[in-house]
This record gives C-alpha cells, structure tokens and sequence, in this order.
C-alpha cells in the first residue's frame, strides 16, 4: 500500500461519517412537506409479478424489496441514498474501521414485543446459516466469518462477527474497512428477524401476512396471492409522525398495458409506461424519465447438461459480438433502455470524483454488433467440439411470462437464430419460477439483471465471485477471485479501483454472461402524489414518505 493505513481508514472513515453526521445523530426522518388535512392518504399502484417471498432472509427480487422496506425495518434505512437511522438511533465506529456497535431506540414489533439486538443477531446469522440456502448469503460475506459459517469452513455460528451486547446494543466485526458498510446494512437480508415466530410458523413462516411480525412504517395487512397485498400504516413505529400514508395497496398486474389503463382510469396512482408505447408516451409533459439502476443480461451455465458449447468461450463470445444491441432496445424497448456491453452501471462513482465507467473505459463488444466476427468465433467453437452444423446447437432463453418481457426474448431469439444460424428457443415461466430457477443453476441462458445495492463497484463485481451465492454460472477464475479479494481489502481508492478495473476487463473477455441494455423506466404519478423517491441504489420505489397534496 502507498499510504499508512490508520491515516487512509482515518480518511475513509472521516469522510463517511460527514456524509451521514446527521443521520449518525439520530435527527428525526421527516417528508420535506405537510400532506394536506383532509386528503385521503392512500396509494394504490403495482407490481408486475407476484412477490416472490417476503421472508426477510430469502428476498432476492425488487418486488420483495420494495414491500420489504415499508414493512420492515433494519438498523440504518437507506432513503434516496443517504443513510438514516432506522431502529439504531445512534452508532460508533472503531478507529480501524472494523468494528460497528449500534444503540437501539425503543422500537417495537407489531405484536407489542420490543425490538432487541438479539433479533437483529438471530437474522444476521440465519442469513449465513448454510440450511437456509439464502441466495444473498454473500451479504454477509464482510461480516468477520460470515463466509466461513456459510460455505460450512466452521460450524459454531458464535465465530460469527454479530453479538447483542444487551439488549440495546448490537456489535458487528468486518473483516476489512468498508465506507459503504453502513448503508449496506439498509438490505432486506439484514432485517431483524424474531426467532420464536420463525420458529413457531417453521416451513410456513412468512408465508402468508399472519405469518410473521412487522416493526417498520407499515404493516402486511393482507396477502392475497398472485392478486394484491394490502399495508396499513404502523401506529407503534417510532417515527409515525413522518408517515403520512394510512394505506397502501400495490396489485400484482402482469401486462402493463392493463395497469396503464387503470391509470388512466384513476385507479393507480402512479404506473410504468409500457416499453411498446413508449413512443407514444416520450414527449408527454407528464411523462418522467429515470435511470432505475438495473443492468439487464443473459447469464450462461457454463454447467448445462448436454450443452458443451457453453463453456466454450468463443461460443460465448459469438452470443456477444451477434447481437446489435442498438437494434434490440429500439425493436424490443422502442428505445427506452439504453445498449450497454459491460456490467458496471454507468451511474457508479468513481475513485476520482466522476463516474467509474468514464474513469475506467473498456472496450467492450460493439454496440451495433459484429456479425462476421461473431462467426469467427462459432467457427472456432464449432471445430474445437467437432460440430458442423450450427443448427446442431442448441440455447434456450429462460424469460419471465410477463407481458414485457415477450418482446426482449422474441428479439434477441431472432437476432441469435438469423446471426448465427444456432437453434434458439424461448422458455418463458413465472418470475418466481425464473428466480428459483437462476439461483439452482436450472437453465442455460436467463434473463435477468442487477440493481445497485451501494453506490460502488463492487456491487455488481463480486457477483462473479467462484464463491458467490449469486454466481449460478459455473464459471471460476482464480485470477477474477484474486482481483476482486484486493479490492476488498485495499484501502487506497485509485489502487482500488484499479482492482475492480482489470477484474472487469478479464469478466468482459471470458464473457460467462452476455450484458444486454441499461433499464429505463418512464412513469406516470397524479400530480398531487408527492414524496416518492425513485434512486439508482437500493429499492427501486420508496414511498415511505409519500403523501397526496
């Protein structure tokens, strides 16, 4: 390291904590406005797919995250991304940076009991705890044998770096510094967790709304599965007086162009506009425009039973330099996601101020594609697996069943099937059957995507981590492993990101994914909806504080 490391942590950590001073005092989370007396306080919008879990634990989809943020909350709360307290009203930071130790408000759950440390300790550890085969275990990763715990290194679950002191205080040890620790902590994953409700309930717990307690803003009324859930406001939360909304009730409606109409209807409050009328709705005044965070791709199972040409890395590469991806967000998006060939969004800060993309430029696959090269490279798999004829291989796209995603999977079946002469075909099943699917390593190319946990980097490189519980590639690299482990521990932030730079370059040219297109969302919201907060990191809708005028 070129500097000292108690000055470069003292730094780190200096810097961090003037970012979040106010929030580290404790001050009280107000809306930046009154709602107005007599309104009715109740939004109604929805979501394009049945919530998948709401075990705080197993979420691992934005459908989850978004209703896990009202109904829960952890110790910091992470809102337009800055951090907040949440039941921690107040926590110190060790000089080396390493150790966390938190004081809890008095907070309750929603059956009376208080909200203790040794809740947030029993979460912490069921989320590392290998039977419960959490897709976001490597969360944990940071925490001091986190790791350890959940690959089955060691099985005492009290070498875990989490321990309620008492009941008000919680002490967590990392491993390494980490400036983005704090907010991290605002994950669904790291929500307090009652033991004797997990317990009591067993193998349905969480499974329906009486199915567990709720200590955040709002509470899960109803449950009604595949159709609606139903919050209603939380009047034993600490912070009551900053939450206007007495209701909120978001409807699962998988084509948008239903959910559009009951917008204009006056039966949502807010709605996406559906990639198809994007053209229709782009110069409307109404119509807002924002950059979600998601980074979408096809992720390969270089493991696929049967399907060989998929560890084959120019196999890959001929996927990647085949399609146009200018082409395929105007066909399949009329031109709302943006093309995009690597995996760092393009809106994550860099080590010197600006962007990390524009900081550390990869010359990745072209845009508009490569069609000729993309042959090359088949030719080269072809002969290295003694194919001769490209229709012999075969790749089926594992996509959601939503209505929007149609046309992104007939789009790129085309441009596959037309560029490279390969036989493609479309399994499109549930959203909750994709993401289980995705996670056991049940496919052999699926649509899927990322949204920013913080704003760093390594929020979308270490998910291609040998060791990573997101990882379901099959694809391993020493090398990457070693890279990203550098910038885990490297203290220096030019240093830092040249280890997060090199490790993206090498992802790019062995390619076990195929990046595809920077999401997009156009929206609309009545004009007397005020205070929801849409930001790149975290959950994609936070409308905590929302109110009507």
């Amino acid at each position: 390291m070129s500097k000292k490391l108690k000055s470069t942590l003292a730094l780190l950590i200096a810097c961090f904590i003037a970012c979040t001073a106010l929030a580290g005092c404790g001050g009280s989370n107000k809306p930046k406005e009154e709602a107005e007396p007599g309104v009715k306080q109740e939004l109604t919008f929805s979501q394009s797919s049945e919530i998948p879990s709401l075990d705080p634990q197993l979420m691992n989809a934005m459908p989850s995250v978004e209703v896990s943020n009202a109904i829960f909350e952890g110790l910091v709360r992470l809102h337009e991304g800055k951090v907040q307290p949440g039941v921690a009203e107040t926590w110190d930071i060790s000089k080396d940076g390493k150790t966390y130790t938190f004081h809890l408000r008095d907070a309750k759950w929603s059956d009376g009991e208080p909200v203790t440390a040794n809740d947030f300790e029993y979460g912490i550890k069921r989320l590392l705890d290998p039977n419960t085969g959490a897709a976001y275990a490597f969360a944990g990763y940071m925490i001091v044998n986190g790791e350890a715990y959940n690959t089955g290194k060691i099985k005492d679950a009290s070498q875990v770096g989490v321990k309620a002191i008492d009941e008000k205080t919680l002490e967590i040890k990392i491993a390494n510094p980490a400036p983005y620790f704090l907010g991290y902590l605002s994950l669904a994953c790291f929500m307090p967790t009652r033991q004797d409700i997990v317990e009591k309930y067993g193998k349905d717990f969480a499974l329906e709304a009486a199915n567990n307690v709720y200590n955040g803003p709002f509470i899960l009324e109803e449950w009604k599965h595949e159709s609606n859930v139903t919050l209603k406001k939380n009047p034993d939360y600490w912070n009551k007086d900053a939450v206007k909304l007495e209701k909120v009730t978001i409807l699962q409606i998988t084509d948008p162009n239903t959910a559009l109409s009951m917008y204009e209807n006056g039966e949502l409050d807010w709605v996406y506009v559906p990639n198809a009328l994007w053209d229709k709705y782009k110069d409307d005044p109404n119509t807002k425009l924002m950059m979600n965070g998601a980074i979408d791709w096809l992720r390969l199972n270089l493991d696929a039973e049967g399907k060989p040409w998929l560890a084959n890395m120019d196999f890959r590469k001929a996927l990647n330099y085949a399609i146009d991806r200018q082409e395929y967000v105007k066909a399949a998006t009329k031109g709302l996601y943006l093309p995009y060939s690597r995996l760092v969004l393009p809106l994550v800060t860099g080590a010197k101020g600006g962007k990390y993309t524009e900081e550390c430029p990869i010359d990745g696959y072209p845009l508009s594609g490569d069609t000729a090269k993309a042959k090359e490279y088949l030719d080269e798999a072809m002969t290295a697996l003694n194919i001769k004829d490209p229709k012999d291989i075969t790749l089926e796209l594992k996509f959601s069943d939503a209505v929007g995603d149609k046309p992104l999977a007939e789009v790129l079946q085309d441009q596959l099937t037309r560029n490279l002469g390969i036989t493609v075909t479309v399994n499109p099943v549930t959203y909750k059957q994709k993401l289980a699917d995705d996670v056991a390593g049940q496919y052999e190319a699926v649509y899927n995507g990322w949204m920013p946990d913080y704003d760093d980097p390594m929020t979308y490189l270490e998910l291609f981590e040998s060791n990573n519980t997101q990882n379901s590639t099959g694809w391993k690299n020493s090398e990457y492993d070693r890279l990203i482990e550098a910038a885990r521990v490297e203290t220096d932030p030019e240093k830092r990101q040249q280890y997060f730079w090199d490790a993206e370059k090498l992802l790019i040219d062995e390619c076990p994914f195929v990046p595809l297109q920077c999401r997009q969302v156009g929206y609309l919201e009545k004009e007397n909806l005020k205070g929801i907060s849409r930001y790149f990191v975290g959950s994609d809708v936070d409308f905590i504080y929302a109110y009507f005028e």
